[in-house]
């Protein structure tokens, strides 16, 4: 990396460095640019809620106990974490493919969410040893094309990967819990109906998604592609319109 680069990645950082996490938003430079990426997501003071789908019997513990566990729950299984609310529409179809009929909203901290992409890779063939980052296609909450939500081109959502330790890492450190499965389906209606005024009917009860960085080394960023470096040019590279990274996008992911 030359030194321009490093000189801006640690001006671009020095401008994140607040207090009140509430307040911190994704520098202008990063979301005029199109050399690195940028997810978006709800996140307030406390933290980030990001998105699984499951079947009934994992659901209905996980409420309950506000944890991950259970006689059908596999904590050695990679689990894929999205903060996009449309890409988990997208993947579960609405909350309506076997095995992914609930759809839960877990929140984790800044800290926790931090500390699991530090030991993510993202990279070409293969992820890290414990965790992988999967850049794919954005999906558009408001609209829908055919059984799924409409697919951006010039914009990417993180899907965030996590086996064994990581996958511990998660379960233990989840704040909280919510079964979204009902608002699933209702826009899945409203994108079907293709009727402006019944998605509109539902822009309340739609999580505010807002850009987000986390708060991580430059050295880290870089290497998930959210800062300019290698990656970011190999993700420029592939191209906005398609799966990037971590695994194959028609990999099993829940």
């Amino acid at each position: 990396m030359d030194r321009n680069t490093s000189n801006r990645s640690r001006s671009i950082l020095a401008s994140m460095q607040v207090c009140d996490v509430s307040k911190l938003q994704v520098p202008k430079a990063l979301l005029e640019s199109e050399e690195v990426q940028v997810f978006e997501g709800e996140w307030d003071a406390e933290g980030v809620w990001v998105y699984q789908a499951f079947r009934d019997e994992i659901a209905d513990w996980a409420l309950e106990h506000q944890n991950f566990g259970g006689p059908a729950w596999n904590p050695t299984r990679m689990t894929w974490v999205k903060p996009s609310f449309a890409w988990v529409l997208y993947r579960s179809g609405y909350a309506g493919k076997p095995g992914q009929t609930r759809v839960l909203k877990v929140k984790i901290s800044h800290d926790t969410l931090a500390e699991l992409l530090s030991r993510c890779q993202c990279k070409e063939g293969g992820g890290g040893s414990k965790g992988r980052v999967q850049w794919d296609p954005a999906r558009d909450l408001l609209s829908g094309e055919g059984r799924e939500p409409r697919r951006l081109l010039r914009k990417r959502a993180i899907q965030i990967g996590l086996s064994r330790e990581l996958s511990e890492l998660y379960v233990e450190k989840a704040l909280r819990i919510v079964d979204v499965t009902d608002l699933s389906r209702r826009v899945g209606a409203a994108h079907a109906s293709g009727k402006k005024g019944d998605i509109d009917a539902l822009k309340p009860l739609l999580p505010p998604e807002r850009p987000y960085l986390p708060a991580l080394p430059d050295v880290a960023l870089q290497s998930l592609g959210m800062l300019p470096g290698d990656t970011a040019v190999w993700l420029g590279q592939i191209g906005r319109g398609k799966a990037t990274g971590g695994s194959s996008s028609k990999g099993k992911r829940k």
